[in-house]
């Protein structure tokens, strides 16, 4: 007969390190005074819209952004703190409100 042990494994895992860092805040005041540009298009304003139709997580969502922000630099700088990210959720509110869709 099997013996089997009264404590089975978890089925989730610990955390395990990842090649992907969180988002920080800005660690002084001077840098949230520092204001960051972004040249929102057409094409960025429809990723930003189709991925929060997906509703991922904040960190998936700057993942996809910075993945298109390191391609094409003259866009903006990628999205490094929360700081940077209200940046550029704030450009392209300034870019639904030109109404530049």
């Amino acid at each position: 007969m099997a013996h089997s042990n009264s404590h089975s494994p978890s089925s989730t895992k610990a955390h395990q390190p990842s090649s992907v860092s969180p988002l920080h805040h800005s660690g002084s005041t001077t840098m949230s005074d520092r204001s960051r540009d972004y040249f929102i298009d057409k094409r960025l304003y429809q990723l930003y819209t189709r991925l929060r139709e997906c509703n991922p997580s904040v960190l998936d969502m700057v993942n996809a952004l910075n993945f298109v922000l390191k391609q094409y630099p003259a866009l903006g700088p990628v999205i490094g703190t929360c700081h940077d990210l209200e940046c550029f959720i704030e450009a392209v509110e300034s870019y639904e409100q030109e109404g530049a869709l």
